[in-house]
């Protein structure tokens, strides 16, 4: 929890600085004003995301790196169900200035976390017990498809996505202390797996802020 509240702070500040310098920015040979939209897209984006299977975790942070007038390099990283959430993808957009329909793709990596405790169902007639579990990491591949918007009168940018994540595996984990799970428990346990809650249904909004070279 505190690395998290860790996270959210350096990103606040983040995007407060970069916003800051993104707003002085003008064309060439005007003065400077809050109000001049950037002549060029910006060569990186940073923001937040969240959703069901996010790549970037329950809440997260995200780099979008401009690589090419249609395609940007992604990573970002947070907090998750199996612990922390790490991903490295790409996009490829329909429209200049990364606007509008983009396809992605990509790999996921979860960390997995020790001594998690649920109330699940055990074979113990059947009732709810507290069990620590030992969660395995887990990869996960996805592919998606986002829409972006204009935010504001800068190339920072609104996003719903809409994919799939995949299991390359099955979700690995055991007990540590507890009576054996029953088929309910156990499935609830991998409903907090990338890739196996509603079969790996990906549904997410964010927000972009672009970053400019000086």
């Amino acid at each position: 929890m505190k690395k998290f509240f860790l996270l959210l702070a350096v990103l606040v500040t983040c995007l407060h600085t970069f916003a800051q310098k993104a707003d002085t920015i003008a064309a060439p040979g005007t003065r400077k004003n809050r109000h001049v939209k950037p002549t060029k897209p910006p060569v990186c984006y940073i923001g937040l995301s969240t959703g069901i299977d996010n790549p970037a975790g329950v809440v997260g942070l995200d780099f979008n790196i401009r690589v090419a007038n249609y395609i940007t390099v992604d990573v970002g990283a947070g907090p998750g169900t199996w612990g922390n959430k790490l991903y490295l993808g790409g996009k490829y957009y329909l429209k200049e200035a990364h606007r509008g329909w983009a396809l992605a793709g990509g790999f996921t990596f979860s960390s997995g976390e020790e001594n998690v405790k649920l109330n699940l169902y055990t074979l113990n007639n059947n009732t709810k017990e507290k069990i620590a579990l030992s969660l395995k990491p887990e990869d996960n591949a996805f592919i998606a498809v986002y829409h972006y918007w204009n935010l504001g009168k800068k190339y920072n940018r609104f996003f719903v996505d809409f994919g799939k994540s995949i299991a390359l595996h099955p979700p690995h984990y055991h007990e540590i202390y507890g009576d054996p799970l029953s088929d309910e428990g156990k499935q609830r346990v991998r409903n907090l797996s990338p890739g196996e809650f509603l079969g790996g249904i990906m549904l997410g909004v964010g927000v972009n802020f672009g970053l400019y070279r000086k």
